[in-house]
C-alpha cells in the first residue's frame, strides 16, 4: 500500500512568508538603528578626539609664552593691509562681547631646546656684570646644540647665525626695559604694519658657546640707539605664533596655526614665508580672555553625520604659565 508524505498547504505557505517578511522588516529596522547608532557614536568620539588634541596644542604653546606679547587682531583689517591702531589689543584687553578681535597673537620662548637634553641647552642666566652694549656671556649653556635644534625646528630659518638670528628678552622685575619704558607688544616688534619698534626685543648670533652677540645697536625704525638694561636673567625665542580662525561658510570656520616669523625682524604671521598648518576644521566658536596672567578660552566644533544631522562639542580650558 502506498504511503503519501503530507506537504504545506499553501495557507500555511503564505503564512510562513508573511512572518519570514515581519522578521525582516524588524530585523532591517533594527540594523538600520544600530548602524546610526554606530555612525554617531563614531562621530561623537571624532569630534570629541578632534578636539582634545587642538585643544592641548593650544595649551601647550600658550604656556610658554612670553610676558607682554599676547595680544588680538582684527584679522580681516590686517589682512586688507590698512590696519589702524584701533584694530589690536592686548589680549587682557579684549571685550568678552563682539568678533572684531578674532586671532590670539605671541611670541613663544624656545621650550622645545631648553628642555630637549637632561641639562637646558640655554640656560636662562646672563653674566649682566660683565656685559657690555655688544653681547653677554649665559654660562651653563650649549648654543652650538641650541642652533642646531632651531635650525631644525626652523627648518633652517633660524640657526644662530649672524644673518638668521634669534632674539632674547631680558625679564626685569620691575617689567622695564630701561629704567622708563616698559616692556609692550609695540616694542617687541608685534605690530609691524603699524611700524612698531623692536627697543625690547633683542637679536642675538652667538659669539662662543656660552655668550652671545647682538646683531645691531640701533632700532632699525627709529634709527636710534639700542637701550640695553642686560637682567640676570632671559628668555631665548626664535618664532611667534598665532591662532587666526578663517571663515568656510555655513557659519563654520577653520582655525590656523601661524609659526616660524620674527617680529625683531619686521615680519608678521601674513608674510608669504610664514608656516601655516590648519589647527582644526568646522570650528563654530572660539572666544578668549585674559585675566592677571591667566587665559580662558572655548572652542567648538561641528562633525557632520548625514545630510540632516550634526554632532557639536565644545571644551574649554585656562591656561597659566
Amino acid at each position: 500500500m502506498r504511503s503519501f508524505k503530507k506537504a504545506f498547504s499553501l495557507i500555511e505557505v503564505i503564512f510562513v512568508i508573511v512572518i519570514l517578511g515581519i522578521v525582516a522588516s524588524i530585523a532591517s529596522e533594527i540594523i538600520v538603528q544600530v548602524y546610526e547608532n554606530y555612525l554617531t557614536q563614531r562621530a561623537v568620539f571624532r569630534v570629541n578626539y578632534k578636539t582634545e588634541l587642538a585643544v592641548n596644542e593650544i595649551v601647550n604653546r600658550l604656556t610658554y609664552r612670553i610676558q607682554g606679547t599676547t595680544i588680538s587682531k582684527d584679522h580681516i583689517a590686517f589682512k586688507s593691509g590698512n590696519p589702524t591702531p584701533n584694530d589690536w589689543l592686548p589680549i587682557e584687553d579684549v571685550p568678552t562681547a563682539g568678533t572684531k578681535y578674532t586671532t590670539i597673537e605671541w611670541i613663544g620662548y624656545d621650550n622645545d631646546t631648553f628642555s630637549s637634553d637632561k641639562i637646558p641647552n640655554w640656560s636662562g642666566v646672563a653674566n649682566y656684570q660683565n656685559a657690555s652694549i655688544s653681547g653677554f656671556k649665559t654660562y651653563g649653556s650649549d648654543l652650538n646644540n641650541s642652533a642646531k635644534l632651531i635650525s631644525y625646528l626652523s627648518n633652517g630659518k633660524v640657526d644662530l647665525t649672524q644673518n638668521r638670528p634669534a632674539s632674547v628678552i631680558f625679564m626685569h622685575n620691575e617689567n622695564y626695559y630701561n629704567g622708563v619704558d616698559e616692556y609692550s607688544p609695540e616694542c617687541m616688534g608685534m605690530i609691524p604694519e603699524l611700524n612698531s619698534s623692536t627697543d625690547c626685543i633683542f637679536p642675538v648670533y652667538i659669539d662662543s658657546n656660552s655668550s652671545f652677540k647682538f646683531t645691531r645697536t640701533k632700532d632699525p625704525h627709529s634709527n636710534t640707539l639700542r637701550p640695553k638694561i642686560i637682567t640676570e636673567r632671559y628668555k631665548l625665542a626664535w618664532s611667534a605664533y598665532a591662532l587666526v580662525p578663517e571663515p568656510k561658510g555655513d557659519g563654520l570656520f577653520d582655525l590656523y596655526l601661524y609659526s616660524n616669523y620674527q617680529p625683531w625682524n619686521g615680519e608678521s604671521y601674513l608674510d608669504p614665508n610664514t608656516t601655516k598648518n590648519i589647527l582644526i576644521d568646522n570650528v563654530s566658536v572660539f572666544k578668549f580672555s585674559e585675566n592677571s596672567g591667566i587665559i580662558h578660552f572655548k572652542l567648538c566644533i561641528v562633525e557632520r553625520v548625514s545630510e540632516e544631522n550634526n554632532i557639536s562639542t565644545c571644551k574649554e580650558k585656562v591656561v597659566i604659565r
